[in-house]
């Protein structure tokens, strides 16, 4: 897919060739200018988000029955 920024360039182009003489043609100029200089300019890298707080596992809790079943297992 052709990007937008290539059909933009391509109509000022098609404009400065026809009308070279009209009298936007400096201000078509310098936003081929501004086009081009978009093309050669690298893309920022995203910024990462980072969360509030750090994840943690909720902690387990001994029953009151496993204790008891040891005992048990015990007498027996």
């Amino acid at each position: 897919m052709i990007e937008d920024n290539i059909l933009i360039e391509n109509a000022v182009l098609a404009f400065l060739h026809n009308y070279p003489n009209h009298k936007w043609t400096e201000h078509y100029k310098v936003l081929l200018d501004k086009l081009k200089a978009l093309q050669n300019e690298q893309p920022k890298d995203a910024e990462v988000r980072t969360r509030g707080r750090p994840a943690q596992r909720q902690g387990k809790k001994e029953t009151s029955s496993s204790a008891t079943s040891k005992k048990e297992a015990q007498i027996s």
